[in-house]
């Protein structure tokens, strides 16, 4: 590191740091807390790995090849505040087509489908709780016969140090199918505990029984549940968690960055802060809220004597935020959005104030 006392040894290409304490001076152990927090994730994911029984260690056959491996660590933010996550990724794009990989589409729900629940939940009462699958893609059996380089730092030799790789059995994070196993592995699991997916969305399941009705939406890992009555909703999440490692998040409140308060009257969706994000990045978080999210007339205005905007990548950045907002909870902003858009290969310097005004 270039730094006298500091001893810092990276384990994967990415992010992937372990940290010797005895050998730093205390000057340099307040940086040293804060990169080992990123020890942990990355333990914490190793362990996963090794718990779900993911990978076999093995030599590599001959004429085989074996796919690459990094680390990334990443900062999430949900309700309980920010937190490291380690994982290890595959080298996806050294797949070979028709050898290492077959299929690779994979649906998730429409959001659509989300508020359509949110308002038969309100019309019919119904309880709606969020559950998460831990290490979601490890759960899934792999497709094909595939090998791995072990993780740089966890390594392990075989006999007289000969050189091992690991023999994937499920699905990893960064392979083109793994995705796709999953959601085939979880729809199959729905099939069994006798869901029925909706044709409108194959990402909505729906069980009827004598006891009620229950209605699950699947985000890859993010499955959101409304039941008609406790004791049905018991029951579906007793079934998940038999089969997979899940947590329980309880009543919903946060999904896909939209914050959710179910309260008696009604459920409210808000993306309060994805729209700070947004104006904390244009450098408008000081800016005063208008009535209407559009400028009188801005249809009608000329473009002949208006000069080119010279950073288009920041109007494309802020139209494609916008559009996402538009999507999910703010409809009203529809026809602004769908005239900014128009504006998209040329747009010139007077539309920045028509989108200040969303």
């Amino acid at each position: 590191m270039g730094q006298r006392g500091l001893f810092v040894s990276y384990t994967v290409l990415v992010g992937f740091i372990r940290i010797n304490f005895s050998l730093m001076p205390k000057t340099n152990r307040v940086i040293a807390l804060l990169l080992s927090r990123y020890t942990s994730g990355i333990d914490e994911e190793f362990n996963a790995l090794w718990e779900n029984e993911t990978f076999e260690l093995t030599s590599l056959p001959e004429g085989r090849i074996s796919v690459g491996e990094v680390g990334l660590c990443n900062k999430t933010r949900s309700k309980w505040g920010k937190k490291c996550k380690a994982r290890f990724v595959a080298k996806g794009y050294s797949q070979v087509p028709g050898v290492y990989y077959y299929e690779t589409f994979s649906p998730t729900a429409c959001i659509t489908s989300v508020r359509t629940l949110m308002q038969l939940a309100v019309q019919k009462g119904m309880v709606v709780h969020h559950m998460d699958v831990e290490t979601v893609y490890l759960n899934a059996p792999i497709d094909c016969e595939l090998y791995m380089e072990q993780p740089e730092g966890y390594g392990r030799k075989g006999p007289n140090g000969k050189k091992l790789v690991c023999k994937l059995r499920k699905s990893l994070y960064g392979l083109k199918q793994s995705g796709r196993n999953w959601n085939n592995m979880l729809h199959e699991h729905f099939a069994q505990d006798g869901f029925v997916q909706s044709l409108a969305d194959p990402c909505v399941c729906i069980k009827t029984t004598e006891s009620g009705h229950v209605v699950a939406i699947v985000w890859v890992d993010d499955i959101i549940i409304a039941a008609s009555n406790t004791d049905v909703l018991k029951e579906a999440k007793e079934s998940l968690m038999v089969r997979f490692k899940m947590k329980d998040l309880g009543v919903l409140s946060w999904f896909l960055g939209i914050q959710f308060k179910c309260k008696g009257d009604g459920i409210e969706m808000s993306q309060s802060q994805y729209v700070e994000k947004i104006l904390s990045k244009i450098r408008m978080s000081d800016c005063k809220p208008k009535a209407v999210p559009c400028e009188p007339g801005a249809n009608k205005a000329s473009e002949t004597n208006e000069s080119d905007l010279e950073n288009t990548n920041l109007y494309h950045e802020i139209v494609g935020s916008l559009i996402y907002l538009m999507t999910c909870t703010r409809p009203d902003l529809c026809y602004v959005v769908t005239y900014l858009s128009q504006h998209l290969s040329k747009p010139k310097s007077h539309i920045l104030g028509w989108l200040s005004k969303c």
